[in-house]
């Protein structure tokens, strides 16, 4: 496991993220705003859908559902794993 950093690129700080210490506070604001929440070391952030492109997913993909838009706590952890290899297969294409 990678701390999380895995999810927060650099070029994600273009977009205005909700960042947070506390993960209850940071649930709060995903239901409240109803966008993604994912961690980065031992803070979280939650962002919107354009940043979940961003990073090579799809923001419709039935998997987020599946985790509860919540990759910091996952509900289902296959559907977590599935969308860690297509967000790895995104950033390894991008490096070539």
């Amino acid at each position: 496991m990678d701390g999380g950093i895995s999810w927060y690129p650099s070029r994600l700080d273009v977009y205005l993220n909700l960042w947070f210490a506390d993960y209850q506070k940071a649930c709060e604001a995903r239901q409240r705003e109803g966008e993604y929440l994912l961690p980065y070391k031992k803070h979280f952030f939650v962002c919107p859908s354009g940043a979940i492109r961003s990073i090579g997913l799809d923001p419709d993909d039935p998997d987020w559902e599946r985790v509860g838009w919540d990759c910091a706590r996952p509900k289902d952890e296959e559907a977590y794993r599935r969308l860690c290899e297509r967000r790895d297969k995104f950033e390894a294409a991008r490096s070539r």
